[in-house]
């Protein structure tokens, strides 16, 4: 059971990319500069280092602290300096000698985060979540979640075979290895190649959860090959392949919309959203900037299950920044990421940062996610376009 966290301690924003900044209007010009560390979820290292980057080029941003963003899949080295908390690393995927294996994914930036904190380096700062709070054990009970936006969770093919429309029982049948052709489900004759996000990802284990309800690697069979695995919301493995004739795989439409419109790179390989229960996720599936988050549909919060046990509409969630109320950087970070959400004890930082204030909404919406209001609840007492949620 998830419930809110009320604290009286400074808040703001910011995120992903390498930057130098402060918030407006909140000149913070003789502390110490830390390096703040963010790392973990493909989904949204994108939106991050957008929203990093357009502080830095703000001229009244003053703070003496450096923002880093680690890419989910760190192709080229990338080093992070050192700060008081942490020695410089070197983060790279594959890691060769003397570096550090980059975060790869929701579990695994969480689960850097909480080393951190354990180990009382303060290395890594903020982990990109778009998986929701886990159980103590897995998660610190100091993990704070931050939701910044809304994101949708469907099935996408590029096969000429595959039906627009499934519903939930026939996609969980397909994964489950109880329909192996297309033709059984809606389509055209063709054997059917299960794909998944990584593992260690956010999008994974959400798809896995909250839309299938199992595992779907437990089942195989003779005309039912084993789950394959790819880099989240990319089809470039399944084209590699020779696969997008029999392939689907569960791809965020936040994602597939930031493609579309190219904000964030072109990964989708000819992956095109379908439509789940006759619902589509997507508004204007086509390139270019129309292309948007189905809001005025199953995209809202009463269909996401931390609301609503029971939701109409299977697949909604939130994005989030986690960080940890311990951590020697917690002040730092939450001024990056979060928002008070109880009066400020400190008048000198604003109540909400940039990026739960609404200030970054249009960015966040480029980016294809839905942003938040500011309808108030005990997630955002005050107001904020960002939730707040515990483990």
């Amino acid at each position: 059971m998830w419930s809110p966290t009320i604290r009286r301690t400074a808040a703001s924003v910011a995120v992903g990319g390498v930057a130098m900044l402060s918030l407006s209007g909140c000149l913070i010009s003789n502390k110490t500069p830390e390096t703040i560390a963010f790392a973990g979820s493909d989904t949204t290292e994108n939106v991050m280092a957008a929203v990093i980057g357009e502080y830095n080029a703000d001229p009244a941003n003053t703070d003496p602290d450096t923002l880093v963003n680690i890419l989910s899949v760190q192709s080229t080295p990338l080093v992070v300096s050192a700060d008081s908390q942490c020695v410089a690393k070197t983060y790279h995927s594959p890691a060769g000698p003397g570096e550090v294996l980059a975060p790869n994914g929701s579990s695994n930036g969480r689960n850097a985060l909480k080393a951190s904190v354990q180990n009382g380096d303060g290395c890594i700062d903020v982990a990109r979540s778009s998986g929701p709070p886990r159980a103590i054990g897995s998660d610190l009970a100091t993990f704070e979640y931050y939701a910044f936006g809304m994101d949708a969770l469907g099935w996408a093919s590029a096969s000429t075979k595959a039906p627009a429309n499934m519903t939930l029982t026939q996609l969980r049948g397909v994964y489950n290895c109880t329909f192996t052709d297309w033709s059984q489900v809606g389509g055209a004759a063709g054997p059917i190649e299960r794909y998944m996000p990584q593992s260690g990802s956010g999008t994974y284990q959400f798809f896995k959860d909250d839309v299938l309800g199992f595992d779907p690697a437990t089942f195989s069979g003779p005309s039912c090959p084993a789950v394959q695995f790819a880099q989240e919301n990319s089809g470039e493995l399944i084209a590699t392949n020779g696969d997008q004739e029999t392939a689907l795989v569960g791809y965020s439409a936040g994602n597939w919309v930031a493609q579309a419109r190219g904000t964030a790179p072109e990964q989708r390989a000819g992956q095109t959203m379908r439509n789940l229960n006759g619902q589509n996720l997507v508004v204007n599936p086509v390139p270019g900037a129309t292309a948007a988050l189905n809001t005025a549909g199953p995209v809202n919060e009463s269909n996401i299950k931390l609301n609503n046990p029971t939701p109409a509409y299977p697949g909604i969630r939130y994005v989030f920044n986690v960080i940890d109320s311990s951590h020697k950087n917690y002040r730092e970070a939450l001024r990056y990421v979060g928002f008070e959400n109880a009066v400020p004890s400190d008048p000198s930082y604003p109540a909400a940062s940039p990026l739960c204030s609404g200030a970054k909404a249009a960015t966040i919406e480029s980016f294809g996610f839905g942003p938040l209001d500011s309808t108030t609840s005990s997630r955002n007492l005050l107001g904020s376009r960002c939730r707040l949620f515990t483990p």
